[in-house]
C-alpha cells in the first residue's frame, strides 16, 4: 500500500485523517497499515511521521503511548543496555521525543514486538495510520 499513492486503502486512510474520523479505523485495519508504512515508505518519513505522531498527542495519550512502549521494552530489556534505557522512563513525564525514540527502537530492533504492539494497541494506531497516509500522499504531491 506505501509504494503505491493511488492505493485505494491508501486514499481512504488519508480521508479519515483530513476529516478527523481516524479513531472509525479498525484496529486490524490499522495495523496492518501502519506496519506497511513501517516497512516500505522513506526511513527519512517514517521517522518524520513518528515523531510528529507522538508530538500530537494529548498528554493523557502520550503518557496512555509511553506505558504500552515500556511494557513491551521491559519484555525485552535484558538483552539490550538500550531498551533497558528506554524501559526504564517514567510514562507519567515521558516527552514526545522519548516515546518517538522508544517507537523508533522497538521498529528497528524487534519488529516482531512492533507487530504484537501496533495489534494489541495503545499507541493510538488509527491516528497514526492515517497521519502516515496523508504525509506520504503529501510527500508524492498528491
Amino acid at each position: 500500500m506505501f509504494q503505491d499513492p493511488d492505493h485505494p486503502d491508501l486514499q481512504q486512510l488519508a480521508a479519515h485523517h483530513d476529516a478527523g474520523t481516524h479513531e472509525q479505523i479498525p484496529a486490524e485495519q490499522a495495523a496492518v497499515a501502519v506496519d506497511a508504512f513501517h516497512q516500505n515508505a522513506d526511513p527519512q518519513i517514517v521517522q518524520q511521521v513518528t515523531d510528529a505522531h507522538y508530538e500530537n498527542m494529548s498528554p493523557a495519550q502520550l503518557q496512555d503511548a509511553a506505558q504500552s512502549l515500556k511494557d513491551k521494552l521491559q519484555s525485552v530489556a535484558g538483552t539490550s543496555p538500550e531498551a533497558a534505557q528506554l524501559a526504564a522512563v517514567d510514562p507519567a513525564t515521558a516527552t514526545p521525543e522519548q516515546v518517538a525514540a522508544m517507537h523508533r527502537f522497538i521498529l528497528k530492533e524487534h519488529p516482531e514486538v512492533m507487530r504484537a504492539l501496533l495489534i494489541g494497541g495503545g499507541i493510538a494506531v488509527g491516528a497514526l495510520a492515517a497521519f502516515a497516509a496523508r504525509r506520504y500522499l503529501i510527500h508524492h504531491g498528491r
